[in-house]
């Protein structure tokens, strides 16, 4: 019995090894919620409103806004897009830089809402290493294809998006590149400015003759 007993417990020792082994051996995606899901998820939350076609443009604007901001990881995206630039600044400038960052990024994409004319997101592939992936996906409509790819990392229990590649071109490269050249002519607090009068321009304007009274 005791002999028994002792190869039972030496059997259960290597069937727990093994599974330890298994579980340190599988890559991290295997652990990890899948990258994929969370572009779905955030691509399907803004479809589902462009598709309404009995909303107006400014309805769909205002439906759209905020929805995409939880899938970014703004800091990541706001020092990757200042570069060497982000270790002269603050934290106070970085978090100001980052809130105008921000408010660019989603008034950029809500003035094309209204170029939406149709399509649909064919997803290719999914790459993941460590606590970052890559998504590649395809944008399909009648007239076009354009492949998009999501940079993202997994940080506070869910992947987040820090950069887009469309077409080759990469948005954060390309932020970088414009902002770094401001930077070296004016100035950080020049491009404060300019991404100032930017946030301004794209606030909704109201309407002329319009005066709001108190209420009483």
């Amino acid at each position: 019995m005791i002999h028994g007993e002792w190869l039972g417990q030496q059997t259960m020792k290597k069937n727990l090894i093994g599974l330890l082994i298994l579980l340190f051996l599988t890559p991290a995606a295997w652990a990890l919620p899948q990258p994929q899901a969370q572009v779905e998820t955030m691509i399907n939350a803004v479809l589902e409103v462009l598709q309404q076609t009995e909303l107006s443009v400014e309805e769909k604007k205002s439906q759209v806004s905020g929805r995409i901001q939880q899938y970014l990881n703004i800091s990541s995206m706001s020092r990757r897009t200042l570069g060497d630039n982000w270790n002269t600044t603050t934290p106070e400038q970085r978090q100001y830089f980052s809130e105008l960052f921000v408010q660019i990024l989603e008034g950029t994409y809500l003035n094309r809402i209204n170029d939406y004319t149709g399509g649909r997101v064919q997803y290719l592939k999914q790459r993941v290493k460590g606590n970052k992936a890559i998504i590649d996906t395809r944008f399909i409509s009648e007239d076009l294809e354009i492949p998009v790819q999501y940079k993202m990392i997994y940080e506070n229990d869910s992947w987040q998006v820090f950069d887009l590649v469309i077409e080759g071109v990469s948005l954060i490269r390309n932020y970088r590149s414009s902002y770094g050249e401001i930077i070296r002519k004016k100035g950080f607090e020049g491009l404060i400015a300019l991404m100032e009068e930017k946030v301004d321009t794209m606030r909704p304007k109201q309407p002329l003759g319009l005066q709001i009274t108190p209420a009483e």
